[in-house]
């Protein structure tokens, strides 16, 4: 039986910080080892739900994309409209 390859645990506290550092730009946050993981935290990246490095809600974008190591998870900073709800 083969064993499941370890992945390191996704630091999301730094992919917010480089992503605010290069606004408009897709940063790699994580891989995960399946689709319906990372689709999960994609949505709490856009609510900043459980993750807190991506409040407040709204702040951040987040797409998914399938590779073959498994789901990576690929997050972006979006300025504040002027005038948006906090």
């Amino acid at each position: 039986m083969s064993r499941l390859k370890h992945r390191p645990r996704a630091d999301h506290q730094h992919a917010a910080q480089q992503a605010r550092e290069m606004p408009g730009e897709w940063v790699l946050a994580a891989t995960y080892g399946s689709r319906a993981s990372a689709v999960a935290a994609s949505l709490q990246v856009r609510t900043g739900e459980k993750i807190p490095a991506y409040r407040p809600a709204g702040t951040f974008q987040a797409r998914t994309e399938l590779t073959q190591d498994g789901a990576d998870l690929y997050v972006r900073y979006v300025a504040r409209q002027e005038g948006a709800p906090e």
